[in-house]
């Protein structure tokens, strides 16, 4: 369950280098970034019950999370402020710098701030509220009735969807980064487990003998959003959050309900290769910039030079097609060289 729901992670992060670098011409980014607080929350539910979390556990867990994100954003802040400062194009705001770096420009609802130096950054200020959260949310959340637990998301999800109702992009994409609006999908990712369980004790669902009708159905269902997502501005006020819900709690669904007796896209998420890009896969993403800037700055003009224009391609233009294996390349160097030396210190005892 854990190997189909990490290639699904896998599989967003791509779309959303693809986004970044202008491939995703339908804009699924947001679509990847609801997955990944989603999955958090449910696997977090999981592998930490509400009972566990007490006072030195708590401080043990919160600790544990503030010692993986900050390392690797700080080593990657530091990769992005030598890179701009070699091109001549590093600008220091002390302010916005010192939020960054306590990754706490997400709450900031000034675009300047909350996308500056690395972008992708915010993503780790908002999980890391989550994050420290979660202890909280599961000693008072996790043990309510079901029945009470949707009333809470239900809530919640009108609040949203209120809120979301006539933003501009510019607001929409400041409530998109704002951490308590991303704290839903965490806390949506948080039930489905509870979900599950009361669904596995239902006839059919998760019974048949693979999961190949029910992922095929997930899929479809995802797809169907997305296309509505894409040809329909109706929906836009709410497409950065709110309609990508249950698709991705169907998904996530469907990956536990059928943990061991996967369908073929249930097997294509735990295939080895993806497993493998997993293992590198928080370094993937936080690395993405630094991978465009290395192609852009030293690989394009290498291959300018080895006459690749005289074949008449633009090698800046192959940019969409190099990023993704040269941030794997980069992003297992730095798994290997420092995130798994740092954690063997950190996490030795």
């Amino acid at each position: 369950m854990i190997k189909t729901i990490t290639g699904w992670r896998i599989f967003f992060v791509l779309l959303i280098i693809l986004h970044h670098v202008g491939l995703d011409q339908l804009d699924m980014m947001s679509l990847g970034v609801c997955y990944f607080f989603m999955s958090s929350g449910f696997l977090l539910a999981l592998k930490y019950p509400f009972h566990e979390l007490d006072g030195k556990a708590y401080r043990a867990f919160a600790w544990k999370r503030v010692l993986r994100v900050y390392p690797l954003h700080w080593f990657t802040l530091a990769l992005w402020l030598g890179a701009a400062a070699l091109l001549g194009t590093l600008v220091i705001e002390p302010l916005t710098l010192g939020l960054n770096a306590a990754l706490l420009h997400c709450w900031s609802l000034s675009y300047p701030i909350y996308y500056s130096y690395v972008k992708v950054s915010w993503f780790l200020g908002v999980l890391l509220f989550c994050y420290l959260c979660y202890p909280l949310l599961a000693h008072w959340y996790l043990p309510l009735r079901l029945r009470h637990k949707l009333i809470v998301l239900a809530v919640l999800g009108l609040i949203a969807i209120v809120v979301l109702a006539g933003t501009d992009d510019y607001s929409r994409t400041a409530l998109y980064v704002f951490p308590p609006m991303r704290l839903i999908d965490f806390l949506i990712g948080m039930t489905l487990p509870h979900v599950c369980r009361v669904a596995r004790g239902r006839p059919v669902i998760g019974k048949s003998a693979n999961g190949t009708d029910a992922e095929l159905i997930a899929v479809a269902v995802l797809s169907a959003t997305v296309m509505m997502h894409g040809s329909n501005p109706g929906v836009r006020p709410w497409s950065d959050t709110v309609i990508w819900w249950i698709p991705q709690a169907l998904l996530i669904m469907v990956c536990y309900l059928y943990d061991g007796r996967e369908g073929f896209i249930g097997k294509l998420m735990a295939s080895r290769p993806l497993q493998w890009v997993g293992t590198v896969c928080f370094e993937l993403f936080m690395l993405q910039g630094i991978a465009a800037l290395v192609y852009n700055y030293l690989l394009a003009p290498a291959l300018g030079h080895l006459g690749l224009a005289r074949l008449g391609l633009d090698p800046y233009s192959l940019l969409p097609w190099m990023i993704i294996p040269l941030g794997i390349l980069l992003a297992w160097i730095v798994n290997r060289l420092f995130t798994r030396p740092l954690n063997r210190l950190l996490f030795s005892r």
